[in-house]
């Protein structure tokens, strides 16, 4: 259960978050015990025997939540993919959108972040960066992040609609 939340009715999803959150809150420990382990390139979720199977499951429960408008139960699940594989463009996608429907912006931003790190032509994760920034009122931050989703959208035809939104978006911040 998350903080005062009833628990979810469906106990499979109501197992993934659980395990999601208990999770996260092991990671400290493991990311003490395994230095080495993690230094030469294994994953937490190597570490904890996790494997693809595992996260594309907590994936499926994540953006189940997610697309029900349950950002909250939706968050501790998108956060534990992203601590376990955080080479996921997708997962660190996932737990930006969350945390931007929670208003917790400058996380977001450092999500959107993470998943650019993973493939800089991601344009919805610059697209969503500047929106961050602009609600933090980092109208500079925000127009260069617009840019880049504007500048991906023309190299990309998937992300041509974002960039109109982008130049919009960008030329109100002027």
């Amino acid at each position: 259960m998350i903080h005062s939340l009833p628990a979810h009715p469906d106990p499979v999803i109501e197992g993934a978050i659980a395990a999601s959150c208990q999770s996260l809150a092991g990671m400290g420990t493991l990311l003490e015990h395994c230095a080495d382990a993690l230094q030469s390139g294994h994953s937490p979720g190597d570490l904890r025997g996790m494997n693809h199977e595992d996260y594309e499951a907590l994936y499926a429960v994540a953006m189940q939540l997610y697309e029900a408008g349950d950002h909250e139960r939706a968050l501790p699940v998108s956060l534990a993919l992203v601590a376990h594989e955080a080479r996921s463009v997708k997962y660190s996608y996932l737990a930006g959108l969350c945390l931007q429907k929670r208003q917790r912006y400058r996380e977001a931003a450092v999500m959107y972040l993470l998943a650019l790190g993973q493939d800089a032509t991601h344009a919805p994760s610059a697209f969503r960066m500047g929106e961050c920034c602009a609600a933090l009122g980092e109208t500079e931050s925000a127009q260069q992040a617009y840019e880049h989703a504007v500048a991906l959208g023309r190299c990309d035809e998937r992300y041509h609609h974002l960039q109109s939104e982008a130049m919009a978006r960008s030329r109100r911040l002027s």
